[in-house]
């Protein structure tokens, strides 16, 4: 146990240990009066409040150090974070420790090349000229520091996740790549509507609780009281064009596929757009009679599409494949889809759940819920390179679905394809298609040559180069 400081070295007791070597070794000013003043610094910053008078600075210094903390935001940061106010601190007694290092050299040249310049101007010429270089370098780093924590802030706020300013402000985390991925991630995915659109659709919609008993009784109204037919307008049925969609069929093609049809090295790519189901075709609309001899069924809780007024989408359900396979675009792509799943989520006030499978009891779970930034950034900093067992994700989220909070919520499985399916699992999910109504998307990350794997679990399946192609497309308009 360290023996207790002289009275007359008291406010020495009360500094924080990170800063005690440095206020006692300063060159600059006396001991007790440094010391005081650190102390008041602390507990002003602490209260958001600017600097105290400083006896053992110039004038100048301290009107420079005033104008630091002002201009760079420091001092809205450090405000009940003592951690952000010792880093201030610190920094601000370092800086100007290698200004009273380096002003005498300046002061010798000065002497030297100006003669009739008195020594003791020289040196206050040139200890002024290095500390306000040193302190407009020091604001300069703290605004960068700051506008990089307030992304944080930010960004932590779009994805619903609890941010991590103050705690580990020290820990490297804003200079780290994996932030600088999110950031980039989330610029990235936005120019991808077609990724987001997907995203809106998960989620199956119900009725508030407030507007249920209005719905259902609007739902009666709608409903048909005679027999007889009706006509509705039916997609797909040769009766009219109704505008330009994608296909493999053949009769509806736009003549520019042909012209790759019939190219000597285009063809191949017009066989690969056909197998995928993305040759630009004329879509065809027709009205057909119906038997509406009985009343149109409502749909099931949660069954439509879009974003109607009154409605309220359930939970999201993510299933990342983190296979070897994966590693490279499609790595990014599923990293991209996270953020942009999270912040749906926090949009629309939704639960968010993310699977990342891997072989064999090789599973990590997100929840939004209580999901923190720097978890978060643990995911982005990981590589893809773990085996592929899709059952064990996939009967997990099954039984998160038997749960009160997530019976409305919808699965998105992203993968390359490259996996095996049991029956089990099969007849598992197509029991929970029939019986809950559930809806199990897919995203392909690949080859559409690979698709026979999520051709048994999902329907839809979403290929990422058809979007791809739509976004370079987009671009050249």
């Amino acid at each position: 146990m360290a023996a207790p400081l002289p009275p007359g070295l008291a406010p020495l007791s009360a500094l924080p240990e990170n800063l005690f070597s440095l206020v006692v070794t300063h060159s600059l000013g006396s001991l007790l009066p440094r010391a005081t003043w650190v102390q008041q610094l602390l507990a002003r910053l602490d209260k958001g409040q600017l600097a105290p008078p400083a006896h053992w600075l110039n004038t100048s210094t301290e009107r420079r150090i005033r104008q630091l903390l002002a201009r760079s935001g420091a001092l809205l940061y450090s405000e009940q974070t003592p951690e952000v106010a010792q880093a201030v601190v610190q920094d601000i007694l370092l800086t100007l420790e290698h200004v009273e290092l380096a002003w005498p050299a300046t002061a010798n040249g000065l002497t030297l090349h100006q003669p009739s310049l008195d020594k003791a101007t020289a040196q206050q010429k040139a200890r002024a000229r290095h500390t306000r270089d040193a302190l407009n370098k020091l604001a300069k780093q703290w605004e960068h520091r700051v506008s990089l924590w307030q992304s944080m802030d930010q960004v932590a706020e779009e994805l619903g996740v609890a941010p991590a300013i103050g705690t580990d402000q020290n820990s490297g985390e804003l200079r780290d790549r994996a932030w600088f991925d999110l950031l980039r991630l989330k610029q990235w995915i936005s120019n991808i509507q077609p990724l987001q659109r997907l995203l809106q659709q998960l989620g199956q919609q119900r009725p508030s609780p407030e507007q249920s008993a209005d719905i259902s009784q609007l739902q009666q109204k709608m409903s048909p009281n005679e027999n007889g037919l009706q006509e509705r307008k039916i997609p797909d049925v040769p009766m009219e064009t109704d505008g330009i969609t994608r296909s493999d069929n053949l009769t509806r093609m736009l003549p520019i596929e042909a012209a790759f049809m019939g190219h000597s090295v285009l063809h191949m790519l017009w066989h690969a757009r056909r197998a995928e189901q993305g040759l630009l075709s004329y879509a065809v609309a027709g009205v057909m009679p119906i038997d509406a001899g009985t009343d149109w069924t409502a749909p099931r809780s949660g069954k439509g599409e879009g974003t109607g007024q009154g409605l309220q989408q359930g939970p999201i359900i993510l299933c990342l494949d983190t296979s070897a396979s994966m590693h490279g675009l499609a790595e990014q792509v599923s990293k991209a889809l996270v953020l942009e799943a999270l912040s749906v989520a926090k949009q629309h006030n939704r639960a968010c759940l993310v699977y990342l499978f891997g072989g064999r009891d090789e599973l990590l779970t997100l929840d939004n819920q209580d999901l923190t930034l720097s978890e978060l950034l643990d995911m982005l900093r990981g590589s893809f390179s773990g085996g592929t067992d899709v059952n064990t994700p996939l009967l997990a989220a099954l039984q998160r679905l038997k749960q009160q909070a997530y019976q409305q919520a919808d699965i998105l499985l992203v993968s390359d394809g490259e996996f095996q399916v049991s029956q089990e699992l099969q007849q598992q999910v197509e029991q929970a298609k029939e019986q809950q109504g559930v809806r199990v998307f897919g995203l392909q990350l690949g080859y559409a040559t690979a698709l026979h794997a999520m051709q048994q679990l999902c329907d839809p399946i979403q290929l990422f180069s058809d979007w791809k192609t739509l976004e370079q497309a987009a671009r050249l308009q």
